[in-house]
């Protein structure tokens, strides 16, 4: 998978599918929903282990019921990047 980085504008309308960056550009996330419907930040970051998944300890944070609960947590943190997935 490539990340390509497009930004031209911040963008905080955030949504399920969008791919965020922490403010020290250390951390891509995706915003998923877990197995119980709770949004998350699933860990996206190339060359990292434990990527990939939903479990507690692995999501880039705490889970959350609804995405206005997600984003009021977040936005202080991270912040959205245009992304595309590449398949090769």
């Amino acid at each position: 998978m490539e990340i390509v980085d497009k930004r031209t504008k911040k963008e905080e309308h955030w949504k399920l599918g969008d791919v965020l960056e922490s403010n020290s550009s250390i951390s891509k996330g995706l915003i998923v929903k877990n197995n119980n419907g709770n949004y998350c930040l699933m860990d996206i970051t190339p060359g990292e282990e434990l990527t990939y998944s939903t479990i507690a300890n692995e999501c880039l944070g705490d889970w959350y019921e609804t995405l206005s609960d997600f984003y009021e947590v977040k936005h202080h943190d991270w912040h959205k990047v245009s992304a595309k997935l590449v398949i090769e």
